[in-house]
């Protein structure tokens, strides 16, 4: 088999959430099979397995507002270029944390951040108005 043009072999998979300007949401999926999505408050939806029911990803709504307000000034600069998904749940987790979180809300804002540190997944794609603002 031939090298495929344009592609290095020395190139690696790197995980990255994917922004999506028309539901201003980022999502991250780790495994392509049939999932459900189970909301578990305004900004954070875990996607589950539909066999077993396992966290294989999680969405964040509302994403644009929340990285201008809570995250550009602090660790987006013109020179990075992506920012950690662990950095931005953990983010969440402590802008939300004022407001009582129940047991399992807490749980599943934890398993987003298992899920984004294990994968070590990275957000490569901003809100266009980021770079603005």
């Amino acid at each position: 088999m031939g090298n495929v043009r344009g592609i290095k072999s020395t190139d690696s998979y790197r995980p990255c959430a994917i922004y999506y300007e028309q539901s201003d949401s980022l999502e991250y999926v780790r495994r392509d099979v049939p999932a459900v999505y189970r909301r578990i408050d305004d900004f954070l939806t875990l996607i589950l397995a539909m066999d077993g029911r396992a966290p294989i990803g999680f969405k964040l709504k509302g994403f644009k507002h929340f990285y201008l307000r809570h995250l550009k000034q602090n660790y987006h600069s013109e020179r990075q270029e992506f920012l950690g998904l662990v950095q931005i749940v953990e983010e969440a987790l402590c802008a939300f944390g004022n407001k009582v979180f129940d047991d399992e809300t807490r749980v599943a804002y934890q398993r987003a951040i298992d899920i984004a540190q294990t994968d070590n997944v990275e957000v490569r794609d901003f809100p266009p108005i980021a770079a603005h603002g």
